[in-house]
């Protein structure tokens, strides 16, 4: 298993930096097909209930809402819009407006959060973008192998038995030193960006355990099996739905 994942990340990641550094049209495609494999994926957990139509239209019209230019009336237009087109859908689909929600958290979750790749991208350029790649990899990975090596107390045992208190606390580690050595490289702030990396590992690691608990609940392993070792797209960039959106938030506070 460690070694599929290796070997995914190996083939993955140059892929996705690739893109990242080239910006514009591609970096919008790459997150383009993450959203739209992410989408399938939840549709594949949803189970009894999906509106697959929803998902679809609402999704990809809030992707050509931030694409064209994100702005306030846009953006109240159509969170009015998704409103309408989930209402009327649910109404005319046995009245199932309300045990029918998961339907507006598949938009707002896969779409909505994962949108930020390309507004960080975008609005503040590609070093804080690897900045928050960076620090979700890394509280990944040291939460992974302090939990292995020193782990002892379950962090959220209905939710995520293996995760532990111990491997919280190295994430949180690796992602302070991520912030020292992106400070010293990028020449900003030393206690901002320390700052920054903690919140945003303390992120990472909720926006696992969001997504652990959704795959509880639907009775599942793993999302899908798009990528080896990892299971599907959402089991791998579970992460960054919570980094991102956090992250534009303390650029356009703090920058």
């Amino acid at each position: 298993m460690l070694a599929q994942r290796i070997l995914t990340a190996v083939i993955g990641v140059p892929i996705l930096l690739a893109a990242l550094y080239v910006g514009g049209i591609v970096w919008r495609v790459l997150v383009f097909l993450i959203i739209m494999a992410g989408l399938v994926e939840f549709a594949r957990i949803s189970g009894p209930g999906l509106y697959l139509d929803y998902l679809l239209v609402s999704g990809l019209s809030f992707l050509a809402v931030t694409y064209s230019g994100l702005d306030g009336t846009k953006l109240l237009l159509w969170l009015v819009f998704q409103l309408f087109y989930y209402m009327i859908r649910a109404t005319f689909s046995g009245m199932h407006s309300f045990s029918s929600a998961f339907n507006l958290v598949g938009v707002l979750y896969v779409v909505v959060l994962y949108s930020f790749l390309v507004l960080v991208r975008e609005e503040f350029g590609i070093v804080w973008t690897v900045f928050g790649l960076a620090v979700t990899w890394l509280t990944d990975t040291g939460a992974y192998f302090g939990g292995s090596c020193y782990g002892k107390r379950q962090l959220a045992p209905k939710i995520s038995p293996k995760k532990s208190v111990e491997g919280a606390l190295f994430g949180l580690l690796a992602a302070a030193l991520t912030g020292v050595v992106f400070a010293l490289i990028a020449g900003s702030s030393l206690e901002q960006t320390i700052l920054f990396g903690v919140v945003l590992s303390v992120c990472a690691q909720l926006g696992d355990l969001v997504e652990s608990a959704m795959k509880r609940e639907r009775a599942v392993k793993d999302t899908g099996s798009l990528l080896p070792g990892h299971g599907g797209i959402l089991d791998r960039v579970d992460s960054l739905a919570f980094v991102f959106p956090v992250l534009f938030a303390l650029l356009s506070i703090f920058s």
